[in-house]
Order: C-alpha cells, then sequence, then structure tokens
C-alpha cells in the first residue's frame, strides 16, 4: 500500500449498533460465517511456531549501504565459513564484481554471503533498520538482491504500521495484521524453492523493518499472534487493499483464486471516508501517446481515441482500447501500470473523450480484493470486532490458531 493521509475517519453510526449479521443481510451477501467466531475485544492468542519469512528489501541494486550497531559475524551461503566478523560495523558500501561481493575495501571471493547480528546487535540497510539477518546476492548483471531473513511475528510488527495508520481503531489494526499474516504465510509456503518469499514493496507488503514499527500496530501483531484465516483448512492468499470503493473483486483477478472467501461483489461503502473513494485524473492525448511509447509499445501519434471495452462483473476494467495511427488493446493492469499505480488508483474507471484528451472518474485504490481497509476501520469504529471484520470481508474462511495446525501447513490450489 502507499502512505496514508491523515483522515478523520467518519463516525456515520446507525441507530443502534448494527451487528455483520444485519450488514450482510442488508446487502445480499452470506448469510453465516462457517466457524469464524466473534472475539473478544482483548482477543490474544498464543505464539505461532517460529517461521522466518524471507523479505527481498534490495532488488538488482549495484549498492548498498551497510552498517551493524553491534557485534557480527559476515559468513559464506552455507552459514559455517566465516568470512568477517567484529565488534560493530561502521557504514560501509557493499557492491558486486566479477570476482564476488565487496564490503567496503573487502573484496569476499562469494556470490552469495550472510550477515548476523550478534546478541542485540541491529543491522542497518540503507538507512533502515532490521531485525534477523541478512542475506546479500549477486546477480548475474552484477547488481545486488539483499534478503532479511526475520521471524513472522517480527515481519508483521515491520510491516502493520506501513500497512494501516497506528491511530486507526484496535479492532481494524488485528483485522488487517490476521490478513498480513495469512498472505505472507501464504507466500512462505509457495515459494520455498526460489530466494524469497515477498518483496518489501506495494507489490506484496510494504516493510518498514524495525524503523517502521509503531507502538499499537506492534500491540495489535501480539494480540492476534499465529492466528491465520483458512478455507476448508488450507492456507489463501488473504489479500487486502486500501479501498475498494463500493464494491469489492473476485481473486480471480490476482490469479487462481475463485474461492469462497474472495467472490468478491460485497458491497462497501464504508469506506467513503477514505479521501481515495472518488477520483479524477485527466490525461492528454499527448500523455497517452508516450505512456505507450515508453512501454516499448511504438509510435500511434496522434491519439484519436480511447474506450473500457470489458470489465469484470464487479465493474473493474479488464481491456481498453486506445486508437491512433493503429490500434492497441491493453489490460486493465497494463494500463494503470502505464500511467503509475499513485496516478491511476484502480482499474475502477471510466473514460469520457473530450477535446484535448480524457477524464478518467474512478473509485478506491487498489486491486478490490479481500478485505478493504478503509471499511475496516470503519466497521472497527462501529464497534465490530477484528473476527467480525474478517468475516464480513472473507465470508465462509475459518479463524485458526497456527498451534492447532501442528505445522501441517497445507495452500490451496488452483483456486480449490
Amino acid at each position: 500500500m502507499n502512505q496514508w493521509p491523515r483522515v478523520q475517519l467518519a463516525l456515520i453510526w446507525p441507530a443502534a449498533i448494527v451487528s455483520i449479521g444485519c450488514l450482510i443481510a442488508q446487502q445480499g451477501g452470506q448469510a453465516e460465517f462457517a466457524g469464524i467466531q466473534p472475539a473478544a475485544a482483548s482477543m490474544v492468542a498464543p505464539s505461532s511456531p517460529a517461521t522466518n519469512i524471507r523479505v527481498a528489501v534490495v532488488q538488482r541494486k549495484p549498492t548498498v549501504d551497510l552498517a551493524i550497531l553491534g557485534g557480527f559475524q559476515i559468513t559464506g551461503a552455507d552459514g559455517a565459513t566465516s568470512l568477517r566478523s567484529g565488534d560493530k560495523l561502521s557504514r560501509v558500501a557493499v557492491r558486486a564484481t566479477r570476482a564476488g561481493i565487496v564490503v567496503g575495501d573487502e573484496q569476499l571471493a562469494q556470490r552469495r554471503v550472510r550477515v548476523e547480528p550478534r546478541r542485540d546487535a541491529t543491522i542497518s540497510l540503507n538507512g533502515q533498520r532490521l531485525r534477523g539477518t541478512l542475506e546479500i546476492v549477486q546477480q548475474a548483471d552484477n547488481t545486488l538482491t539483499v534478503v532479511n531473513h526475520v521471524g513472522l511475528e517480527d515481519y508483521l510488527r515491520g510491516v502493520l504500521a506501513k500497512e494501516a495508520p497506528h491511530y486507526w481503531p484496535m479492532e481494524s489494526l488485528k483485522a488487517i495484521a490476521i490478513a498480513a499474516r495469512t498472505y505472507v504465510l501464504y507466500q512462505r509456503l509457495e515459494k520455498a524453492s526460489v530466494d524469497y518469499d515477498v518483496s518489501g514493496d506495494v507489490m506484496s507488503q510494504v516493510y518498514g523493518g524495525r524503523s517502521g514499527e509503531k507502538g499499537r500496530t506492534t500491540r495489535a501483531v501480539r494480540e492476534t499472534a499465529g492466528l491465520i484465516l483458512t478455507y476448508h483448512g488450507k492456507i489463501f492468499p488473504s489479500f487486502y487493499h486500501s479501498t475498494c470503493g463500493g464494491m469489492t473483486e473476485n481473486g480471480s483477478a490476482m490469479g487462481p483464486y475463485d474461492i469462497e472467501p474472495l467472490q468478491g461483489r460485497l458491497v462497501c461503502t464504508f469506506c467513503s471516508a477514505s479521501p481515495f473513494y472518488r477520483w479524477t485524473r485527466i490525461l492528454s492525448r499527448a500523455d497517452v501517446a508516450w505512456a505507450l511509447k515508453q512501454a516499448g509499445r511504438g509510435s500511434i501519434w496522434p491519439v484519436t481515441g480511447m474506450e473500457v471495452i470489458a470489465r469484470t462483473p464487479a465493474g473493474r476494467v479488464t481491456k481498453v482500447r486506445i486508437d491512433g495511427t493503429r490500434q492497441i488493446t491493453v489490460s486493465g493492469a497494463e494500463f494503470r501500470q502505464l500511467f503509475g499505480f499513485d496516478q491511476l488508483r484502480s482499474t475502477a474507471f471510466t473514460i469520457t473523450p473530450r477535446a484535448d484528451g480524457f477524464v478518467l472518474d474512478g473509485r478506491g485504490w487498489g486491486h478490490g480484493v479481500g478485505l478493504c481497509q478503509w471499511g475496516a476501520a470503519e466497521l472497527a469504529q462501529r464497534s465490530l470486532s477484528a473476527s467480525e471484520i474478517l468475516a464480513y470481508y472473507y465470508p465462509t474462511a475459518q479463524l485458526v490458531d497456527l498451534d492447532e495446525l501442528h505445522g501441517q501447513f497445507t495452500t490451496i490450489e488452483g483456486g480449490h
């Protein structure tokens, strides 16, 4: 997700506090929640099993700055071959050469090294403090990818404050923490054979490491420790987003995830206080031509028209046709990428031509699948608990403790 403005949440209180069952009945949704039980306001779970998450905090950069505040050891990829150690590492540049990885002035004849702080020492990477250990990997083009190996709960502490404002209602923070924990655990299980599970940016979950932690979001992580969502006993990708803009989207928009908890088309006006609930962007014809050329699609100047030609049942754009000296059709996701995810907040938009370009009227921010974060905040304002919020956005999912699974983790396959 992106930076959150300090916008006061709307307090749209019903005459009487509305139950989640009533909300769903009023909006044509599922009438039962298949196992998600309302949680007490002080929902607390036992600690989850030790699970390390591999976060790509740097991808394909020529150099990074590294410092270690306290004792450390740098080893080979096997973790046994000691290459360098000390009581402290002052800030140095780390880069890759054909001979391996260079730390400061020291050439290490390794293409993959591990950086392990001792006891209470802290790693600082590009000025960001991180928990856990680092793995620095030289890529074929002599750039570096840096992977932070960090415990599941510590990872979530660095995520939640970046994914939701720490001043939001506690029950909404707890709901988002459970969704984030489920999502990353799913990715961990699905990507065991590659170098990392998630990236530390908007393409996965924004991760601020130790530097990003806040007291209230850490509390939300602690009070939900080990709690995840499952569907038919399997872990599924519990997607979430900033603002749905009025209706959630089917999980098939994100891959083979056409499952009940991600069916979408849930009416959600609870996010109407979001500054991204409705938005407008104006694109000139030159903007469109330039974006296509920059994306390698060649020149079609002059651009003569642009039209949405296909949508999902929930109303999000799946295809846009652009007319010029030739005709180009792009997917909704490609179209959004052409102009930037921060400029086109979602694929829920209309296009209106005008003399000098096009007006895009849109709704929401993000893909729209799963939990709507601004909606969750409003539901928490209405006194709904974390489990009730999750029941609304992931109908028929079950809330379980990782300890109850006894390490027998399985994920959905192909949306089944």
